[in-house]
């Protein structure tokens, strides 16, 4: 049986707490007032009514042995993911986009995530580390939060700052790791050829001189014959030729 709502048979809520402070739920934005707390905590931090706890960093499985910290556990353990992005080309008359292979790495010890793009020859892009290491947020409406390694599978689509990267492969490491954590990873995917890559290779295969003993049908019929008749040898054939000419 409950005790009736009365002064005296009703406990204080309030009493052992020490944190009382309030979250900025309203501000303005072009003069307007506006509400942009809808996912932030009430007095003290509590959960208003509705709201679910959100972990600001990744969640892993407790295992066997000592609870340590996620830098120490991890430590020096990273996820290597194979992907692309799709750039725009409005300079030029013969791309229209380009596709633009990377490498994503995401460190378990912190959630940081680091992107680096492999050197293309005669490329004429900057390429190399694109995103330096540290934690990226999530794009609007959710930009309080971060990625997790929850994020990341093969398939998966990532926003980073404005670019929109996709997950296309990754390493034996990173597959058994999520297989651990109870991920199913998708099968890999193939990456979008690049239309002007493919013109440019053309181009310096056309490009390529013989090599000196990759000789052409007509030098070695010259070599063999000279108008028909037959040459004795190197010297010989070389004398006759100098002789007919004169």
């Amino acid at each position: 049986m409950a005790l009736p709502y009365l002064p005296g048979n009703s406990f204080n809520k309030s009493l052992g707490k020490e944190k009382f402070h309030k979250s900025h739920h309203f501000d303005y934005c072009n003069d307007v007032s506006m509400l942009v707390g809808e996912q932030r905590p009430g007095i003290g931090g509590e959960l208003l009514l509705g709201q679910k706890k959100r972990s600001k960093h990744s969640v892993f499985p407790k295992g066997e042995g000592s609870n340590a910290p996620a830098w120490v556990s991890f430590d020096r353990q990273v996820l290597c993911f194979q992907a692309y992005f799709q750039e725009a080309v409005h300079e030029k008359r013969e791309e229209q986009y380009r596709i633009r292979g990377c490498k994503i790495y995401f460190y378990l010890e912190d959630d940081s995530i680091q992107v680096i793009e492999p050197q293309v020859k005669n490329s004429g892009i900057p390429q190399g580390t694109l995103i330096r290491r540290h934690r990226i947020p999530i794009p609007a409406p959710h930009d309080d939060e971060y990625y997790t390694v929850e994020h990341f599978n093969v398939g998966n689509e990532l926003v980073l700052y404005g670019r929109k990267f996709k997950l296309t492969d990754c390493d034996a490491f990173t597959k058994n790791f999520l297989r651990k954590l109870g991920v199913r990873v998708n099968t890999p995917e193939t990456v979008p050829k690049d239309p002007y890559c493919n013109l440019r290779n053309e181009m310096e295969e056309s490009m390529q001189a013989l090599r000196p003993y990759e000789r052409t049908i007509q030098e070695r019929d010259v070599g063999i014959h000279h108008r028909g008749r037959p040459l004795c040898g190197r010297q010989g054939g070389f004398q006759q030729l100098r002789l007919r000419d004169h």
